[in-house]
């Protein structure tokens, strides 16, 4: 991956994702932060396999205020 996380990147760690089954796809959204960068919004709870999932791939894990969605992006340098 670049200095940032590109749309094709972002589907392809989505399906990543779903394939090993640490997301369900029940509400998912793939939503563009800045030019040529994306993020992944799912609705589930934190789990510690997500989070070294995100570590293997350089990615950091957010939560918004009411812990239902999970926000994960490449973080700026």
């Amino acid at each position: 991956m670049g200095v940032h996380l590109d749309r094709l990147e972002a589907m392809g760690l989505l399906k990543e994702l779903v394939a090993n089954n640490l997301v369900e796809p029940t509400y998912i959204h793939v939503s563009q932060r800045k030019l040529d960068d994306y993020q992944i919004q799912i609705k589930c709870d934190y789990n510690s396999e997500i989070e070294v999932f995100a570590k293997k791939h350089g990615l950091t894990i957010t939560e918004d205020k009411e812990r239902k969605y999970l926000v994960i992006f490449e973080p700026t340098t």
